[in-house]
């Protein structure tokens, strides 16, 4: 049996408060749960060293699946990966933006001082259809795409080869 869609994304961040609002101007999500955590259950549940303290701080989108979880632990903080494509781990997280708010959330992001690779570019993937979509960085330099996709009868439209031109 399938385990469920991704529930939340755990994101360690260099300052709680300022990657906060980032998220929430951005993407227009709302702060839920603010906590702190530590303690030795939660050392061990995720192999952390003894002492391991951090401020958290939950944002959510239109539903309860895909929040945000920003961590800030206790510690000096360092970049160890770059976030690029040949880096293992996540290269990027993705938003799906309604086709016709692309270029307002892409303006909201500039606004923000957010570094934005481009503007929002069309591009066709194979068996599947258009897409419009663009990427950006966020205050600690993670990489975030805002893409978006076209309809279920878009998608088979495409596949039938009314849209292949």
């Amino acid at each position: 049996m399938p385990v469920s869609e991704v529930h939340h994304v755990a994101m360690t961040v260099s300052d709680l408060d300022r990657a906060a609002a980032f998220y929430e101007k951005a993407l227009g999500y709302r702060r839920t749960l603010r906590t702190d955590v530590g303690g030795a259950a939660i050392e061990e549940s995720l192999g952390l060293p003894e002492g391991t303290t951090g401020r958290v701080q939950y944002l959510q989108g239109p539903s309860r699946v895909g929040q945000l979880e920003l961590i800030e632990w206790n510690g000096p903080k360092r970049r160890t990966a770059t976030a690029g494509h040949l880096e293992l781990g996540t290269f990027l997280l993705s938003f799906q933006v309604p086709h016709d708010e692309i270029g307002e959330v892409y303006e909201r992001l500039r606004g923000l001082g957010a570094e934005c690779v481009a503007p929002p570019r069309r591009s066709v993937l194979e068996n599947y259809g258009p897409i419009m979509a663009f990427a950006a960085r966020d205050p600690d330099g993670n990489l975030l795409e805002f893409v978006s996709l076209p309809s279920r009868a878009e998608v088979l439209a495409f596949r039938a080869g009314e849209g292949a031109g």
